[in-house]
């Protein structure tokens, strides 16, 4: 059956526009937010906007295998070409896939205002292409089970009940194998490899279950426990992949992507924001000689860099965003010593401990030590920390520097006791 019959037979001529509309409907929501210019949020707001359309995908599968079971095709078919027309079938379904595609990555890069990256976020995008055709060998297996009038509706309705309910769990790592990407790289992290490959082989397992189940064996129990014992394959090592990562993507440092001014300080920024470095230069050469005057050590590097990846005592962590205003790379560079602190950081902590001191104290007090105009800084921070931190000012510079140490001390432990100290 050529293409043009199979494209005129097939339901994509009701289902191919609804899928579309859908995919740009998701799309649409995500131009609410500003355009940042980095290609891996391109990938992102891809895969979020794609999140139902292997659901789709499975259930206009679903209803082609369903077309073909109604024609008896199953029986009049030698069992060495049943592959060969489930292809065959799923040709128009396969081009809908990759029109939906090319159409939500096109949107996605004109708002973010990047290509997605070509070597960095070719794996994400892998992991996306099979999930989608997992989800389209898996439709049709159902439809070919299934009588096809509720074959294509549940299908649908377990594959989105599949990538809505798992965030909701309690059991964090349920969540990581849907193939549903959540939390996308940023100009510090990449995606862990291992998160992109759990998905890949639960959904892989899968598909061979289904492939299993199709051959012609002797009995029917026998093809559903080498469906299960495939599938199974699959699970154990994709949830061993998965099962420490918290509630949240695994992510890695992102290497070899920086812009750097290699001048006193160095300053290194990802190659992104390479246009910030002579901003961020004049702010250094503001806030370093008033830091160092309040006892602090010169440091041999400015970098934005992983939270999670290591640095050296003589390098400060500074943090910056689009668009660095002169305000803006001034703090940056003054409140690079401010621990930054996450809601995971300490997880034996109750869920409802307050003990925990803020940072605006700390970030308020570096501003003023750096230099920065006290209005800037009275806008940014709330009457009774500026109360507190005049308070502070009006200690010896050297009593002053035992409060920022121990403040800081605070906001990396997780003993109540640094707290209640740093409280005081």
């Amino acid at each position: 059956m050529g293409l043009r019959n199979a494209l005129r037979r097939s339901s994509l001529l009701w289902a191919g526009p609804v899928l579309l509309g859908l995919a740009l409907y998701y799309t649409s929501l995500l131009w609410e937010r500003p355009g940042t210019g980095f290609g891996g949020d391109a990938g992102t707001e891809a895969a979020l906007a794609m999140g139902p359309v292997p659901a789709g995908l499975a259930a206009v599968a679903a209803w082609e295998a369903g077309r073909l079971r109604a024609g008896k095709a199953w029986a009049l078919t030698p069992s060495r070409h049943r592959y060969r027309i489930a292809v065959e079938a799923l040709r128009p379904v396969l081009l809908l896939m990759l029109l939906v595609d090319l159409v939500v990555f096109a949107g996605a890069s004109l708002h973010v205002g990047a290509a997605p990256r070509l070597a960095e976020d070719l794996p994400l995008i892998g992991t996306l292409l099979t999930v989608q055709v997992a989800a389209l060998v898996i439709g049709f297996g159902a439809g070919c089970a299934l009588p096809r009038p509720p074959a294509a509706p549940l299908v649908g309705l377990a594959l989105v009940l599949w990538s809505a309910v798992p965030a909701t769990l309690e059991t964090p790592w349920v969540r990581h194998l849907t193939g549903l990407v959540r939390e996308g790289p940023t100009v510090t992290d990449s995606i862990a490899p291992h998160a992109l490959l759990a998905p890949v082989v639960l959904w892989s397992a899968a598909v061979a279950a289904v492939l299993v189940a199709a051959v012609r064996l002797r009995g029917r129990l026998l093809r559903a426990v080498l469906a299960v014992l495939c599938l199974a394959a699959g699970a154990v090592p994709a949830q061993a992949m998965v099962a420490d990562d918290g509630y949240l993507t695994a992510t890695v440092p992102r290497t070899g992507h920086q812009a750097c001014d290699d001048r006193a300080p160095r300053i290194c920024v990802p190659e992104e924001y390479a246009d910030m470095l002579p901003r961020l230069r004049s702010a250094a050469r503001t806030v370093v000689p008033e830091l160092v005057a309040a006892g602090y050590d010169r440091p041999r590097a400015l970098v934005h860099m992983s939270r999670s990846a290591p640095a050296s005592p003589d390098t400060w962590r500074i943090r910056v965003e689009r668009p660095l205003t002169e305000n803006r790379a001034l703090s940056a560079v003054a409140t690079a010593l401010v621990p930054v602190r996450r809601w995971d950081d300490c997880p034996r902590l109750p869920d409802d401990y307050a003990g925990r001191p803020s940072p605006g104290p700390l970030t308020a007090w570096m501003r003023l030590t750096a230099g920065m105009d006290e209005r800037v800084v009275a806008a940014a921070h709330s009457e009774a920390t500026l109360r507190r931190v005049a308070g502070i000012r009006a200690l010896t510079p050297a009593a002053q520097k035992r409060w920022a140490d121990g403040q800081a001390r605070a906001l990396r432990s997780c003993d109540p006791r640094v707290h209640a100290e740093a409280r005081r």
